[in-house]
């Protein structure tokens, strides 16, 4: 798990802070507007970017492609027996929503969550000598940053034959499913770069992510 060079680093999808945030994840249907189900023929998504609130000094910092990961952010007291795993990065997505229906149009406004929680993320220093293992981390932020973005693909894609009183739960699904992706892609990035030591893997894998971001944000590069 660790090489004598840089220590092996893990990243741990939120499985508790996920659970809090699919309470948030449900969208009170036909909550501004109430009409029957049986008035509703059609149903649109409308996506309200991404949530960034709060100060540098929250605990919780929301994605930001001009705001990368800093050790300082990892304050969390690493574990007895973390020498494992030299640095550990907690981070997630959810959505909020909101619904209004228009005539006989079920309009959903969903606004995704992308984070990362510093008191439960933790870094050994004497374990990470180079900036080599910082990168490493900051790519595992953003294959959570490209999961999100398949959450949104899955919906458009898969909604066509769903109907305006079943796209909660449908919508619901699809962030199952996208939450599923994220835990495998973010295990194969560590399996097939072992943990940020393969260099060679390490830059094919960020080649790849920065492609997928530059696709989220047309107007940066990566």
């Amino acid at each position: 798990m660790r090489s004598s060079q840089h220590g092996a680093s893990r990243h741990i999808p939120i499985i508790s802070w996920m659970m809090n945030m699919f309470l948030l994840c449900s969208i009170p249907a036909y909550a501004q507007q109430p009409a029957h189900k049986s008035q509703l023929k059609y149903w649109t998504v409308v996506w309200d970017g991404e949530y960034r609130p709060g100060a540098e000094t929250d605990d919780t910092i929301y994605y930001s492609p001009l705001r990368p990961l800093k050790w300082s952010d990892f304050t969390g007291q690493p574990p007895p027996g973390a020498h494992r795993n030299a640095a550990v990065t907690y981070s997630s997505f959810g959505f909020t929503g909101s619904a209004v229906s228009h005539h006989d149009t079920l309009e959903l406004h969903i606004q995704l969550q992308v984070f990362f929680v510093k008191s439960a993320s933790y870094v050994i220093p004497a374990a990470l000598p180079g900036p080599d293992a910082l990168a490493h981390e900051q790519l595992h932020f953003d294959l959570t940053r490209i999961s999100a973005a398949h959450f949104q693909q899955l919906v458009m894609e898969n909604k066509k034959d769903i109907a305006p009183e079943d796209a909660d739960s449908f919508i619901q699904y699809e962030y199952l499913e996208a939450f599923r992706y994220m835990n495998h892609i973010q295990d194969q990035f560590d399996s097939e770069t072992n943990h940020g030591t393969n260099k060679a893997e390490e830059a094919r894998w960020a080649s790849f992510i920065h492609q997928q971001l530059h696709l989220i944000y047309p107007q940066l590069n990566f």
